[in-house]
């Protein structure tokens, strides 16, 4: 008569280890992830007390806890990562890696481009292929790496990429810059499009600080600035005029 009830309490006891067994199994970690829309940026600390301005309709993700100083960036995002000597930084962007212990640096990623852009404000910076991690290049402050996903090839530029954080400063300068140059800025930080009537309007030079600029009022003040005429398209504007000769 007691056996029944020996086997079944055993086997209450057994379900109770179980229940009790998976419910103290540590939880995976949760993935935190920050996202901005259009025209939107957000500014964010991190776990370890580094800090993130993000671009718009960028991407960030990281396991909660960040223990091991990891995460994901889609889009463009500027760092200033705490420095820990034993706790490498590493920002994974599709097919590139930036590995650093701490510095401040720029970082554009944007699915959509054929290129990934880091350049270094402060510090050091790894630029690496995913597929080849073990081959860094090594970017000095003031300087700027590309990573072209065709190629996956890493190259540094002779040149830092002029106002390559104007989105965060809202402020772009220009000192002597070519308007091949000016003209890139402006599109990559208005997002439209410029065209010139003459390429020889690419070679002449420019200087001007525009501080939260408008981009109706920036373009009448270039072409102003270079006595060009600008005419307003559908995607962008065009400068229209008597370029410069290239300097020898």
């Amino acid at each position: 008569i007691w056996k029944p009830r020996r086997i079944a309490a055993a086997i209450w006891r057994a379900v109770a280890m179980g229940l009790w067994w998976f419910g103290h199994q540590p939880s995976p970690p949760q993935i935190v992830e920050v996202k901005t829309g259009e025209q939107e940026k957000k500014e964010l600390l991190l776990p370890d007390g580094s800090q993130v301005w993000l671009n718009e309709n960028s991407k960030l993700a990281y396991l909660q806890g960040f223990s091991q100083r990891r995460i994901t960036l889609e889009g463009e995002a500027f760092f200033e990562v705490k420095r820990m000597e034993k706790s490498p930084f590493e920002i994974a962007s599709g097919q590139a890696k930036t590995t650093v212990l701490g510095t401040s640096f720029n970082v554009r990623a944007y699915p959509s481009e054929d290129r990934v852009e880091v350049t270094v404000e402060s510090g050091k910076v790894a630029l690496a292929a995913t597929k080849q991690p073990d081959r860094p290049v090594l970017l000095p402050a003031g300087a700027s790496g590309i990573f072209d996903k065709k190629t996956e090839q890493v190259s540094v530029e002779a040149e830092k990429i002029g106002n390559a954080e104007a989105w965060k400063t809202q402020k772009l300068v220009f000192n002597n810059a070519l308007v091949k140059d000016v003209l890139q800025s402006l599109e990559r930080y208005f997002d439209t499009e410029i065209s010139v009537s003459d390429e020889m309007i690419y070679e002449c030079h420019y200087s001007s600080v525009f501080e939260k600029p408008e981009l109706d009022e920036a373009m009448k003040i270039l072409a102003f600035g270079l006595n060009l005429e600008l005419e307003k398209t559908a995607n962008g504007y065009v400068l229209k005029g008597k370029g410069c000769e290239a300097a020898n």
